[in-house]
């Protein structure tokens, strides 16, 4: 068995309640980022969203700091992002997140996979990613339309 094989993933799907191009627009916006992207606290965000392009995400709350990086492999507006992400939780590789954006009427369905992971983070990461989410369409609904 390789290493590759022992590295999973997460898969969460929410309808969030904006078009998809706002909802891409507030995972490429780093104002609106630093609003959402951490499970508890807030974050800090330095972001270039075209392939190519660097991330940084800096989660802070409960007494502590935590950074991710990685890089934009993918960037379709209003449809698809894929970028690496690496933390100190996700091992000596860097992960891979997959952000997929479909109309569903007036709001949006997005389908977030998190892969390359090691076991042990796999269920931290569904955890943290749920309650992101939950800010993001949180968010989303108090933008308003």
């Amino acid at each position: 068995m390789t290493d590759a094989a022992l590295l999973v993933q997460v898969r969460i799907a929410r309808l969030l309640p904006a078009s998809p191009d706002r909802v891409f627009r507030a995972w490429t916006d780093p104002t609106r980022v630093a609003r959402w992207m951490s499970p508890y606290g807030h974050a800090t965000a330095e972001l270039e969203p075209w392939v190519g392009g660097r991330l940084r995400v800096v989660m802070v709350g409960e007494g502590s700091e935590i950074e991710h990086t990685g890089e934009y492999l993918e960037v379709e507006p209003g449809s698809r992002l894929v970028f690496t992400w690496r933390s100190p939780y996700t091992g000596d590789r860097p992960s891979r997140v997959t952000v997929e954006l479909r109309p569903a009427g007036d709001e949006t369905e997005l389908t977030l996979i998190h892969e390359l992971l090691p076991p042990d983070v796999v269920a931290p990461h569904a955890g943290g990613w749920a309650s992101m989410l939950d800010r993001l369409a949180a968010e989303l609904n108090a933008e308003g339309g």
